[in-house]
């Protein structure tokens, strides 16, 4: 129960803050706390707002939530070079971000022989 007292003072301060779209980048966002059973997350913006996200909440720039599960939240970010995935996780309230993109294979171009006619 005591836990859960700071979580329902931050969700209902929250509730009334606007969107984090247009924030300058997702440095600029810290990741306070994660809620997987409702699928929430609490983050703190730049200006130092709070905010309660769930999934397809927009929170930076072209980054959007894609899943808040247990120690971890799931984001997307479209980039010039495509969609990259970037994973939030959380530990002993410290948040680690990791950065993935799928990369086409590089296969070697096959070239058919050309036949000489004689």
């Amino acid at each position: 129960m005591r836990k859960m007292v700071p979580m329902i003072l931050a969700v209902s301060l929250c509730l009334s803050v606007p969107s984090l779209a247009g924030a300058v980048s997702l440095d600029k966002v810290q990741f306070i706390k994660i809620a997987p059973q409702d699928a929430r997350a609490v983050i703190k913006a730049a200006d130092g707002k709070l905010q309660v996200i769930k999934p397809g909440d927009v929170i930076a720039n072209g980054i959007t939530v894609k899943e808040i599960a247990t120690g971890r939240i799931v984001l997307e970010e479209e980039t010039d070079k495509g969609l990259e995935t970037i994973i939030v996780r959380m530990a002993n309230d410290k948040a680690r971000i990791e950065r993935m993109r799928k990369q086409p294979e590089n296969r070697p171009v096959l070239v058919a022989p050309v036949r000489s006619e004689k």
